[in-house]
This record gives structure tokens, C-alpha cells and sequence, in this order.
């Protein structure tokens, strides 16, 4: 008897360490024929030892019969091993996106999201088409998915098309996709089809609030700065933080000292300074005191962020040192390494004192 034919025949034992060493041994053996033996016991498989075993010979074996085989996987009623089918093609890499492209054209909805899901864990050349297709397809959990992936590979050539299918009539669950990937994409020029979406804010309903935020903090400029401070005074407390991320992004990217932020309104000072001063989660507090520093020329905001850096909360000391670091007002260096002398916080204190 072969090696090849003892080791197949070992997939059978009823021993659990023989049946690993088999799969192992027939994935350095490197032979087409034990592509489907190795499938078949995967299939009745009782170990999860063994089938990740036989799922590492899949991966080593230097075969296509190993790619079409776990493109098969795809079928199975076992969502582990339809897992173990997306991990083998990943590990395929490039040489997988022919066998994936044919299940693409032929496949069922399933499989062509699980199609999405291998190319969502790898950096492959000659994928345009599938994703492509994908973001014409008949369902909406095929495109969701192609969506999401193009915007975690920051994909600017599908950018187009990203933004024609923000403003289609298509399933909340979809806009919000394509409202993320726009803003990991990044490009500014995306920005009008986010207005012409949801012109108005304050009417946005929150599960669509959150990743429009996002996107404006990405892609936003001043005046839509202005519009979502004006969200402020009507905050709800779970939006705040991405209300005040926002804000830091795009104070961030396009205001600086030629250009100053807009007027800080009295309504907006008065919430943000609750927020600092109130029971939000730290790292919001440490956000708001952050905001708070756009302004650190007026003379009241300066005071108040000079009051909190006696606050009880760390974050709102880290957050108040940064933001009077950012004014240029005399006088106010001699108070910060002052208040450094008796900061024993770690990071606090170089805030202070830098």
C-alpha cells in the first residue's frame, strides 16, 4: 500500500490523534487525490481537532481541486464548515479569484455573499468585476456586503457607484453601508451626494444619524461644522460622542488659524460645558472639554477650562491641558506648568507641561 492510499485509509480510524496525523500528513503529501477523501471526512467529521487539521492539509495542498473544494464548503448546512471554506480561499489568495469570479456568475445569493465574505480578508488582484457585479445584484445583503468591503479597501474607482446607491431608494441597512464607506474612502468629492441624501440633520432619524456623522466628519467642511454643532443643544446622550467626534475631524482637517471656527453660540457653549461638567461617559467629557478649546479666545470659555483642570476626572483634565495648549492667550503657560507641579497623572502631566 502507498503512503498516499495508508494515510487516506487512516482518516477512517477511530482513533482521534490517528485521524489528525492523517489529514496532516496527506496536506504535505501535496496529491490531488486526497482532496476527496479529505472532504468527505470532513463532512461526518465529529472533531473539531481533526477538521481544522484537515482544514490546514486544504490549505497547504498546492492544488486547484483544494480551491474548488472549498468553494463546495459553501453549500454545506455546517456554518462551521462554510467558515473553514471562506479561511482556506482566503489563505489561497490570488490564485482563488478565478474559482470565486465562476461562483460569482453561477452561485446562489448564499454564495455569492460567502464569495464577499473570502475578499473581505484579502488583498487580491482582479476583483473589479466581482465587485462589479456585486453592487448590481438582486439582493441586498450581496451588495451590503460588497459595499462594506470596498470601503475598508478604501476602493476610490467604485466611489461612483457608492454614491448613486446612497441616493436610490434602497434599504436603510444600505445607505448607512454606503454612508461608512464614503467616509473610509475619504474623498471630498463625495460630499454633495451626502447633502443631496440628508440635507437636514436634525430630522434624521438616529440609526441613520450616527454614520452620517461619520461621513461629514470625513468629508465636511466649515459650514458643515456649523450644522452639526447645531445638533448640540438638542443632543441625545448615545449621539453626543459622534456629534463631538465630528467635530474634531473637521476642526481638524479645515480650521486652523486662518480659519477660525464659527461664532461659539451661547446654547452650544452652555451643552458643551454641561457635558463636561456632567454623568456622560469620561471620554465623551474629555471631547466636549476638547471642542470647548475652538474658542479658548473668549475670555469665559478660557476660565472654564482653566476650572476643570481641578476636575475629580482624569479625562477632563487631559481634555482641558489639551485645549489650552492650543491658545497662544499670555500668561496661560506659567499657569499650566504650575498646575503640572501637582499633577501626578502620567499622561496629564506631560500635557501639561510640554
Amino acid at each position: 500500500m502507498s503512503l498516499l492510499s495508508d494515510q487516506i485509509e487512516q482518516l477512517d480510524s477511530a482513533d482521534e490523534t490517528e485521524r489528525t496525523y492523517a489529514a496532516e500528513d496527506l496536506g504535505y503529501l501535496n496529491a490531488a487525490e486526497s482532496v476527496p477523501p479529505l472532504l468527505e471526512r470532513l463532512q461526518r467529521e465529529p472533531s473539531p481537532v481533526v477538521r481544522d487539521a484537515i482544514g490546514q492539509a486544504l490549505i497547504r495542498l498546492d492544488v486547484d481541486e483544494a480551491i474548488e473544494g472549498a468553494v463546495r464548503l459553501f453549500e454545506s448546512d455546517d456554518a462551521q464548515l462554510r467558515n473553514l471554506g471562506v479561511d482556506v480561499l482566503r489563505h489561497k489568495g490570488d490564485r482563488s479569484i478565478p474559482f470565486l469570479r465562476k461562483a460569482m456568475r453561477a452561485g446562489d445569493r448564499d454564495m455569492r455573499k460567502f464569495v464577499l465574505d473570502v475578499l473581505s480578508g484579502i488583498q487580491a488582484q482582479g476583483t473589479a468585476d466581482i465587485y462589479a457585479a456585486a453592487l448590481s445584484d438582486e439582493d441586498p445583503n450581496v451588495v451590503i456586503t460588497a459595499v462594506e468591503n470596498l470601503g475598508k479597501l478604501h476602493a476610490a474607482e467604485f466611489r461612483g457607484q457608492i454614491e448613486d446607491l446612497l441616493e436610490s431608494d434602497g434599504h436603510p441597512m444600505l445607505i448607512a453601508a454606503c454612508l461608512e464607506a464614503l467616509a473610509e474612502i475619504g474623498n471630498e468629492s463625495s460630499l454633495p451626494a451626502v447633502l443631496r441624501r440628508f440635507p437636514e440633520l436634525t430630522e434624521l432619524p438616529a440609526f441613520f444619524l450616527t454614520p452620517c456623522l461619520k461621513a461629514l466628519a470625513a468629508l465636511g467642511r466649515e459650514s458643515e461644522f456649523v450644522q452639526v454643532a447645531g445638533l448640540l443643544p438638542q443632543r441625545v446622550a448615545h449621539i453626543c460622542p459622534a456629534i463631538l467626534s465630528a467635530l474634531i475631524a473637521i476642526h481638524r482637517r479645515c480650521i486652523h488659524k486662518t480659519c477660525p471656527p464659527p461664532e461659539l453660540s451661547d446654547a452650544m457653549r452652555a451643552v458643551l460645558e454641561t457635558v463636561v461638567e456632567g454623568r456622560d461617559p469620561p471620554t465623551c467629557r474629555y471631547q466636549a472639554a476638547c471642542v470647548l478649546g475652538f474658542w479658548t479666545e473668549r475670555d469665559d470659555v478660557t476660565g472654564f477650562l482653566v476650572s476643570c483642570l481641578d476636575s475629580t476626572e482624569r479625562l477632563v483634565r487631559l481634555g482641558a491641558a489639551e485645549a489650552l495648549r492650543m491658545s497662544e492667550r499670555p500668561g496661560l503657560e506659567a499657569l499650566l506648568l504650575k498646575h503640572a507641579l501637582s499633577e501626578a497623572d502620567g499622561e496629564v502631566s506631560p500635557a501639561l507641561s510640554r
